[in-house]
Order: C-alpha cells, then sequence, then structure tokens
C-alpha cells in the first residue's frame, strides 16, 4: 500500500463517530401568536366610512356624458348618443319597434324634430334641456308630436294638460292651431280650433285666415263655440276665403257653404241671396241651385218674423240646427245685442271694413 492510501483511509476514519447528540428543546411559548384574539361573531365592529358622492350622482353624470352612449339616434342631420336602457325606460317605440343589435335608429323628420328630441331625452335624464347659447327649445305641438310617435305617455299627458287650460284660448290657441296644421295630429287639432272661440273674428281679418286649407277652414266654419253675432258673419267669412284665389277655390263653393247654417240666417238676408248682385262671386252663389235649394228649404220659415220658428220647424218636419257661440261687440257698427239679429243685413263690403278696424287695434273683450 502506497503512502497516499494511507493518508486517505486516516482521514476517512478520524471523521467516523458511533456518539449520539441528543436534540435541543425550543425555547419558546409555542402558544404566542402576534395576531390578536379572534373576534367573536357576534360582536358588531364599528367601521366608520369616509363620506362619498351618491351613486345616483355617479350614475346621472355617467348618463349624461354623450361620449358614454351605446345607442346612436339619427334625427334629421343630427345624431344624438343615447344610453338604450334610459330611452326604453320611459318610450314604447324604443322599447317595440328598434333593432337592438344595429346600435342604431333614424327618426322621421315629420315626426320628430332634433330640437324636441333633445328636450325629451334631457327630461329622461332628469335634467332641464339647455345648450351653451340657450336656442335648444320646442314648442307644445312639437313636443305632442314627438311624445305621441315615440309613445312616450308622461309627456303626452302633460300637453294634454296643457292644450286644455284655461290660458290656451283666443290668439293663443290659433297660434298653437297654425304651427299644428304642419303635424299630423289631427286630435290636437282638433282641441286647439275648438278653444279660438271668441278670437274666430279677428282671425278671419289676418292673412293666415284665407292661407288656411279647404279642410281646416270646413272644420272651422262648422263649430259652435265660434263667437260671432250673426250667422251672416259665416257666410260672409266663407266668401272671403273663396275670394282669396277665387279661380282655383271656385271649386269649394258648396263644401264653403254646407257649413253655413242657412236656418239661422235673418230674413232680409236671404232674400238678399236669391236676389241679382252686383259681384262675380255672389252672382254664382245665386244662382248655384244647391244654395238656393238650401235657402228655398227655409225660407218660408225664417222670412215669417211673426211666425214661431220653433213650431214652424216642427210643422215642416225640419231639424233645428245647433246655435253659435253668439257675442256683442259694442264697437262694430252692425252688431246687436245677442239673439237681436233676426231683422239684421249687412253688405260684405261692411264686413270687410269691420274686419279692417280689427287691424288697427286689439280686439276688445266680447260680451258673450
Amino acid at each position: 500500500m502506497t503512502s497516499d492510501t494511507c493518508v486517505a483511509s486516516e482521514s476517512i476514519t478520524s471523521f467516523t463517530s458511533t456518539e449520539t447528540v441528543a436534540e435541543e428543546k425550543d425555547p419558546l411559548n409555542k402558544s404566542f401568536s402576534c395576531l390578536p384574539t379572534k373576534t367573536p361573531s357576534s360582536e358588531i365592529l364599528m367601521c366608520k366610512q369616509p363620506q362619498k358622492t351618491k351613486l345616483s350622482t355617479h350614475i346621472l353624470r355617467l348618463l349624461s356624458d354623450s361620449t358614454t352612449g351605446d345607442f346612436k339616434v339619427y334625427v334629421g342631420k343630427y345624431k344624438f348618443l343615447c344610453h338604450l336602457t334610459i330611452l326604453q325606460l320611459h318610450s314604447k317605440y324604443f322599447r317595440n319597434n328598434v333593432d337592438i343589435d344595429t346600435r342604431k335608429v333614424q327618426l322621421p323628420a315629420d315626426k320628430v324634430t332634433p330640437s324636441s328630441f333633445y328636450v325629451l331625452y334631457s327630461w329622461m335624464l332628469d335634467k332641464r334641456a339647455k345648450t351653451k347659447n340657450q336656442k335648444c327649445r320646442c314648442c307644445l305641438v312639437e313636443l305632442y308630436s314627438a311624445a305621441k310617435f315615440l309613445a312616450v305617455e308622461d309627456i303626452l299627458e302633460f300637453c294634454w294638460t296643457v292644450a286644455s287650460g284655461a290660458d290656451i284660448s283666443g290668439s293663443r290657441a290659433v297660434a298653437l292651431f297654425l304651427e299644428a296644421l304642419s303635424w299630423d295630429i289631427p286630435e290636437f287639432k282638433n282641441i286647439l280650433i275648438s278653444r279660438i272661440g271668441d278670437f274666430f273674428l279677428p282671425l278671419v281679418a289676418s292673412r293666415e285666415f284665407v292661407k288656411l286649407d279647404i279642410y281646416s277652414v270646413r272644420e272651422l266654419l262648422s263649430m259652435n263655440s265660434l263667437g260671432v253675432n250673426s250667422e251672416i258673419e259665416i257666410f260672409m267669412s266663407g266668401v272671403r276665403w273663396l275670394s282669396h284665389d277665387w279661380v282655383n277655390r271656385a271649386i269649394y263653393l258648396e263644401m264653403i257653404m254646407e257649413c253655413v247654417r242657412f236656418f239661422l240666417l235673418p230674413p232680409p238676408f236671404l232674400r238678399y241671396l236669391v236676389g241679382d248682385q252686383d259681384t262675380h262671386i255672389f252672382d254664382v252663389i245665386s244662382k248655384n241651385k244647391k244654395i238656393v235649394d238650401a235657402i228655398y228649404k227655409v225660407f218660408v220659415q225664417t222670412s215669417a218674423e211673426l211666425c214661431d220658428l220653433a213650431q214652424c220647424a216642427v210643422d215642416q218636419d225640419l231639424k233645428l240646427v245647433e246655435q253659435r257661440n253668439w257675442i256683442y261687440n259694442p264697437l262694430c257698427p252692425y252688431h246687436r245685442e245677442p239673439a237681436g239679429n233676426q231683422g239684421q243685413f249687412f253688405t260684405y263690403q261692411q264686413f270687410l271694413d269691420y274686419l279692417e278696424t280689427l287691424h288697427d287695434s286689439p280686439p276688445v273683450a266680447l260680451d258673450s
């Protein structure tokens, strides 16, 4: 054996031991913990939270931000970024007639205007509709048309309440009625035209009256609530509308005259109508067979001034027509006390002269 081998053997032997070393015990308390004692489940923790803005405020701010809208509404050339959920919450149209997958809709301009949609959507968001220049407004008629098409029941009820209010009458009712003519909302036009009342003659004196269509004129002249002193004024109003464009409106003569209640015309005026005339329109009227027949049908009853008209109507099996809303204007030269018009007579020129006075001064209060 070499010397190197001996050295290795000795080294191995020197690190080998048969003695057992005892394990040292843990000097720490095993029951000690750095965590607090567990809180009993019955104990209520009084944790004071910091104050914060109401959740509704955050939601409203989010909904009011047009950049967060997920649904596009096109009205004319304008685009509105909206939240479909808000639209569906208030509008049956958006609940039932919108393709959600397309994420957009085009509203008809003849039903909804950009201003009316802006006002409606702002109302849905519970905020006042306004812009920097304060010009984003719409009239009651526009709002009603939009609310009807979109089926927003609360706004429809609001519009009806406003239109039925006592302050919507006379000139205000006329203004709203004229605005409503361009919209397909006949039921709204009906309630407005019924509130014109004593402002009828100032309307007839205006340029707006002669520009009305035949259907609006017929509806107007057929109403019981018109403020007139005599049925002659209804007749003359029809003549005024016809004469404004006689060439094109002559075909509507009989339609207009059907609105006149000949049974209410004074006998002197009836005799005048079937006599010789010095104007073209009145000459055509006096020679129209249908109109002449209507005049002669009631001539016997209305020309007998001493006869009880109601009894004559019964004897002749005639149906009494409804009365108008008779008024009396002391500033009109031919007006008489209400119900005192059976012997009344005035010419078309006298009627036009009276209408002319309405241009120079505001209408006076009429005693009905």
